[in-house]
């Protein structure tokens, strides 16, 4: 989704004769520029700074022109001599600071509509381009106040209300998006960008039908706009519909060849069906979408391209979710058993875990700057820990499961296993349930689960969800029990015996499904109604449900379809985790 900054305006004319004079001139240019006849325009005002060259208005607008032809320094410049020549040149910050923006200086943007807004403290514009300054800052709450402020002063400010969508749209708000995008069309009916955005959250909300009615809409508006046509492909991916995805984020790469978010998209798409060569190359562009959420490493040495590894020094080096790095971190032993001398940079809490589940890696914890793993000496190579897939699993064919690399404390995960017993069911089942959306589900939609009879159920979801657990005893009487002793955000050595310690797990796509099935457990796992790329379209099976995971044998993956409650999912997870521990209870007797 695109942020919109309030656009430089185009001055109205004034109405003074065109007598050759410098007001006369620059009352030519106003009208010229009020047609968009820029080039026009800009001669104009030219010719009056000529006759007046002081005249604040013609430098003003002459910037403004050179904003709308895609000249933000030499703009900037001009914008600076007029507040030189008047400090309380309100527009002029405020153009300023797109300048500057469009420059990719962010703090100086945001210090010029500062100044706007000290000048003119009703200056809606300048509030709500702070705000997509300060989101792309990383300041979202700070971004949001600025929407917010914006909006009190001009209620029917179309690109306040649109970029305060977008923000609630990224922190998973999807409700309150809808509103503010819908504020936004009755502010501005018919814009294609809201239009476009509306119907991506639409999609995310499985409101398809919604979604491709304002789709259609922000296509005939504008066919060839690179953030439109990405819009509809994220629309399109959200609802399953994997090739219309592929085509829009192709279309949209065509009319901008270097749109990274498009290219990241592109990559989880083509990953989604399978197609792993040309997936893994578009995957590099994730350290240029700004989405992304970690800035590569700046290491000096060349990156591994898959070349013979016998023999030689590699850094691996931490990115992404915790639950990525564990999955990722599964091929590390084949690195190894290639003949590679691994050094694996990672998340502090990972480091126990890893060090005794690698034999042979040093694994140091994961610092701000590289300093530290540049002092341990040269390294032929270096590669972030998720680009290991693309030279290890380059197609299809050369796939095959991960097996059980993670190594649990074995004391931990013995000790774990009697007092879990002790609490008095034949089996011990974990379960995890919460991520963000659409990933995550209610506990009392897993009551045709956890309904089972003889399970003790364990609690393996991190966070406090004391009251959601409480109700659902209260209401259901199902009980499920949690262990103080263990911390699934702090301690990922101990979290891991914990998984380890169970007869089966249950879980949505977080963290806890990469752990079971790093350490081997029988895992039945709920899957996101979107497409993921890591499953592969399950061997070109995208639709269909159950599948196996590529990664793990130990695990099975049940999809929730888009537009669709979990329930027809949830019930065959219900119906799997009777038959397994029905066969596990036959081979214990």
């Amino acid at each position: 989704m695109a942020d919109l900054a309030n656009r430089a305006s185009v001055p109205r004319a004034h109405a003074v004769p065109a007598d050759g004079s410098a007001p006369g001139i620059l009352a030519e240019a106003l009208s010229a520029h009020g047609k968009s006849d820029l080039a026009k325009a800009e001669a104009l005002y030219r010719r009056a700074l000529s006759l007046d060259p002081g005249n604040t208005e013609a430098l003003h607008n002459l910037g403004v022109v050179g904003l709308q032809t895609g000249h933000p320094k030499s703009a900037a410049e001009l914008f600076r001599r007029v507040i030189e020549a008047d400090p309380e040149y309100a527009d002029a910050f405020c153009n300023l600071g797109l300048a500057l923006r469009a420059q990719g200086c962010l703090n100086e943007a945001a210090e010029a509509y500062t100044c706007a807004i000290a000048t003119a403290p009703d200056m809606a514009e300048a509030h709500s381009n702070l705000g997509v300054v300060r989101k792309e800052q990383g300041a979202p709450d700070a971004a949001a106040e600025s929407y917010r402020r914006a909006i009190e002063i001009t209620p029917d400010l179309a690109d306040a209300h649109c970029n305060l969508g977008v923000l609630l749209q990224e922190q998973g708000a999807l409700e309150e998006a809808v509103r503010s995008f819908q504020n936004a069309l009755e502010a501005c009916p018919g814009n294609p960008f809201v239009e476009a955005n509306l119907g991506a959250v639409m999609a995310d909300l499985g409101r398809h039908d919604e979604a491709e009615r304002h789709l259609k809409k922000a296509l005939q508006g504008m066919p060839q706009n690179p953030d439109v046509l990405f819009d509809v492909g994220r629309a399109a991916f959200a609802g399953g519909q994997i090739d219309r995805a592929v085509k829009f984020y192709r279309l949209a790469i065509k009319f901008s060849p270097d749109f990274a978010a498009a290219h990241h998209s592109l990559a989880h798409a083509l990953l989604a069906r399978g197609e792993l060569t040309e997936g893994w190359r578009e995957y590099d562009w994730r350290w240029r979408a700004k989405t992304f959420i970690r800035e590569p490493r700046n290491y000096p040495y060349p990156g591994w391209d898959g070349s013979p590894p016998a023999g030689k020094r590699i850094l691996i080096w931490d990115e992404q979710g915790v639950g990525d790095k564990i999955l990722f971190a599964g091929l590390v032993p084949e690195l190894m058993a290639l003949g590679a001398d691994c050094v694996i940079e990672t998340d502090a809490r990972l480091v126990p875990l890893f060090q005794r589940s690698f034999a042979g890696a040093e694994v140091v914890p994961f610092e701000d700057t590289p300093d530290a793993c540049i002092e341990k000496g040269a390294f032929d190579f270096q590669l972030p820990i998720g680009d290991l897939p693309r030279w290890l699993r380059p197609n299809l064919t050369s796939f095959r499961p991960l097996g059980n690399y993670l190594k649990p404390d074995g004391a931990l995960v013995g000790d774990l296993k009697s007092r879990y017993r002790a609490l008095g069911s034949d089996a011990v089942v974990g379960i995890s349930w919460v991520s963000k959306p659409p990933k995550g589900i209610s506990l009392a939609e897993l009551e045709p689960v956890l309904s089972q009879t003889g399970v003790t159920w364990i609690n393996l979801q991190y966070g406090d969800h004391n009251t959601e657990v409480e109700s659902l005893r209260r209401d259901s009487g199902i009980n499920i029990d949690a262990d103080p002793a263990i911390d699934p955000i702090k301690d990922m050595d101990g979290f891991a015996a914990q998984v380890a310690a169970m007869d089966a797990v249950v879980t949505i796509q977080n963290t806890t499904l990469y752990v079971a099935g790093g350490v081997g457990v029988p895992t039945l796992a709920l899957t996101s109604p979107a497409p993921d790329w890591r499953w592969f379209g399950g061997a070109g099976r995208i639709n269909e449900t159950p599948i196996p995971d590529p990664w793990h044998e130990n695990v099975t993956l049940y999809k929730r379809k888009p537009g669709q409650k979990a329930v027809s999912a949830i019930t065959e997870i219900a119906a799997a985790l009777s038959r397994l521990l029905a066969s596990r209870s036959e081979a214990v007797s």
